[in-house]
């Protein structure tokens, strides 16, 4: 039922290696899968059948110390394709790439690096400036379109987003001004938003830009849950800012001090306690899978947990049709 060309079956570590269990992978592998093996360490070796029929080995870091961990890339020496797990940091990131390991699974991609001293960059300072534009409340359409037309590469990928299928518009638009007026305030905010993180993110890893929409968009969904209906452009943004000292290497509330968002929103991202941290911890609680700390959240949100499954999938969803969309548009 699962196409072989895009499936990993993953073998955990607590799983008996007998015939019966190595016969079945032999023929997943022969049908075209691809056999992975969980937790590996260099305990595990009396698995070597299984290991042999395996193409992906993941290693927990955390689980191996650093002698044993540079033992195992030499073991393989470019044979398998090597996972390191638990990768927290982008220290810990460089370190086991240093090793060896080719694919890293954890969340350093969401933290961000900070390099005191370091100017940041003319292109990303001037997305800043119109994301500060964008959040002004009254937004001046003449005045954006004048700052979006110095940055042609922007205004190009904007007017061809906005055309792209995904909106499914009749008329196609031949001017930034005209597309503004016609998707109106709310909309310019969210879509140009979108766009100028995909311009900042373009040196991270495209799941920063992905983990901010699926965070801006569960937020929005969600919003009449938790009694803010009428606020969900607001709590789109703040999911979708929450990333934005990875996307640009400064610290949040430097990056925020001159950006107009609601007294709420900022408050709320630089930690302080509003109406709408509830929302804010549970959307985080349940992208980071921390039941204990979700279920905390939902006792103190009106929302339904099986409306947090919704939309959390319909965010996923949502943000990879978006993404690519957004890709189709910058070709």
């Amino acid at each position: 039922m699962l196409p072989p060309d895009s499936t990993v079956v993953e073998v955990l570590e607590d799983v008996v290696a007998d015939d019966q269990l190595v016969d079945a992978c032999r023929e997943l592998k022969e049908a075209g899968y691809t056999i992975a093996i969980d937790d590996y360490t260099l305990g595990s070796r009396g698995r070597s059948r299984l290991i042999d029929l395996a193409e992906v080995v993941k290693v927990n870091l955390n689980a191996v110390d650093e002698a044993e961990s540079l033992a195992i890339v030499r073991e393989f020496d470019g044979t398998k394709k090597l996972v390191a797990e638990g990768v927290e940091t982008h220290d810990a990131f460089e370190a086991a790439r240093a090793k060896g390991f080719s694919l890293f699974q954890g969340y350093f991609f969401s933290k961000p690096v900070i390099v005191p001293g370091r100017d940041i960059s003319a292109n990303k300072l001037n997305y800043l400036h119109i994301l500060e534009e964008l959040n002004k409340p009254e937004l001046d359409f003449r005045a954006l379109e004048r700052i979006l037309k110095h940055d042609t590469a922007l205004c190009f990928t904007l007017l061809k987003y906005i055309n792209s299928a995904y909106f499914g518009l009749k008329d196609k638009f031949t001017s930034i001004l005209q597309a503004m007026v016609f998707l109106g305030e709310t909309q310019v905010r969210k879509w140009a938003s979108l766009v100028l993180f995909t311009f900042l993110g373009v040196d991270k890893s495209p799941e920063v830009v992905v983990r901010s929409l699926v965070r801006g968009r569960m937020c929005e969904l969600l919003a009449k849950d938790a009694n803010a209906a009428g606020r969900e452009s607001e709590l789109f943004l703040m999911g979708m800012f929450s990333l934005l000292d990875v996307l640009i290497g400064r610290p949040l509330k430097d990056i925020l001090d001159g950006m107009n968002l609601g007294p709420q929103v900022q408050a709320t991202l630089l930690g302080e306690e509003t109406d709408y941290s509830g929302l804010y911890r549970l959307v985080l609680n349940y992208e980071n899978g921390d039941w204990e700390g979700l279920s905390e959240s939902i006792g103190s949100t009106p929302v339904d947990p099986e409306r947090v499954l919704k939309a959390y999938v319909s965010a996923v969803e949502w943000a990879d049709e978006l993404t690519g969309a957004g890709a189709a548009s910058q070709k």
